[in-house]
C-alpha cells in the first residue's frame, strides 16, 4: 500500500510540474506578444559579425543586404577636391542644404551648397541632402522641408532627404521640446518631403533615435544612425550608419564623417 501512495504522489508531482510548465509557457507568450505591441519597432537586422573593412571603409555584406559609402558635406569641409573624392571609394555625398539658427530663428542656406551640389553633379556623384533643424513647431518644420524641396528642385536626388535635429547648447529651443513635440515635428518635415516623391530619413544619435523621439510613429521613414563605434549596439532598424565623424577621405581636408549604407538586395 505504502508503494501505491508513492506511486500516487509521484504521479501527482508530476501533473502539478506539467501543469506549471504550461502556464509558464502560455504567460511568456502572453509576455512576448505585450512587449511586441509595446515596442512596434522593427529590430536591427544586421549581425555585427559581419561588418568588416576594406581599406579604410566598412562594409557589410549578407544574403539581405549590402553597402556602399558616403559622406556627409557641409561649408565646414571648405574646398573640396572632387576628382580625387570621386576616386576615394566614396559612392555618395550627403550635403547640408542650411539650418535654422537656434538663436534667430532664421533659415539660412549652407554656404557652400550651390558649389558642393553642382560639383557632385558634375562628378556623377550619387547625392542625398539634409537640414539641420531647430524648429520649434509643426509650422517652422514645415518652413524648412519646403525650403528645402525649393533648394533641391533643379537637381537629381537620388539618396534621402534628411530632416536633422540635435541639442546645441543649453539656451537651444530644442531642449524645450518633449519627446511628443520633437517626434511631431520630425513627422511634419517628413510628410511634405515623401509627398515630394522624395525618401524621407530622419538623422540622429542613438541615444536621439532612442530617448528624444518616439520612432513607433514614425515608421513610414527611414532612419540614420549615428554611432562612432566599431560594433553596433543599437537594437532598432535603421538603413544608414554614420560610424565616424574622424575618418580620412582623399579630397576633403581634415576629419570626415563616413556613412554606410545599408541596401536591400
Amino acid at each position: 500500500m505504502f508503494k501505491n501512495i508513492k506511486r500516487i504522489l509521484f504521479i501527482l508531482l508530476v501533473c502539478m510540474l506539467a501543469v506549471f510548465l504550461l502556464e509558464r509557457s502560455t504567460s511568456n507568450s502572453s509576455n512576448q506578444e505585450e512587449a511586441a505591441e509595446q515596442n512596434p519597432i522593427p529590430s536591427n537586422p544586421y549581425l555585427s559579425e559581419l561588418y568588416s573593412y576594406k581599406g579604410s571603409y566598412k562594409t557589410y555584406e549578407d544574403d539581405a543586404y549590402t553597402s556602399v559609402n558616403g559622406v556627409d558635406i557641409s561649408s565646414h569641409q571648405g574646398t573640396i577636391d572632387w576628382a580625387a573624392l570621386k576616386e576615394s571609394g566614396i559612392s555618395f555625398v550627403m550635403i547640408r542644404v542650411g539650418y535654422r539658427g537656434y538663436q534667430t530663428s532664421a533659415i539660412t542656406p549652407d554656404s557652400a551648397f550651390q558649389d558642393n551640389i553642382a560639383k557632385a553633379a558634375e562628378y556623377g556623384m550619387d547625392t542625398g541632402v539634409y537640414f539641420f533643424s531647430q524648429a520649434s513647431t509643426i509650422e517652422e518644420a514645415q518652413e524648412e522641408a519646403r525650403y528645402v524641396l525649393q533648394m533641391i528642385e533643379p537637381y537629381t536626388i537620388a539618396y534621402p532627404v534628411v530632416f536633422d535635429m540635435e541639442f546645441i547648447d543649453e539656451s537651444d529651443e530644442v531642449r524645450n521640446l518633449s519627446r511628443q513635440e520633437k517626434t511631431d515635428i520630425a513627422d511634419a518635415y517628413c510628410q511634405i518631403i515623401q509627398d515630394a516623391g522624395y525618401t524621407a530619413m530622419i538623422y540622429g544619435s542613438a541615444s536621439w533615435l532612442r530617448d528624444e523621439i518616439d520612432m513607433a510613429q514614425l515608421l513610414d521613414y527611414e532612419f540614420w544612425m549615428a554611432s562612432y563605434s566599431d560594433t553596433v549596439t543599437f537594437p532598432y532598424t535603421f538603413s544608414m550608419w554614420q560610424y565616424t565623424n574622424k575618418g580620412s577621405v582623399d579630397g576633403i581636408e581634415g576629419n570626415a564623417d563616413i556613412n554606410l549604407l545599408m541596401i536591400p538586395r
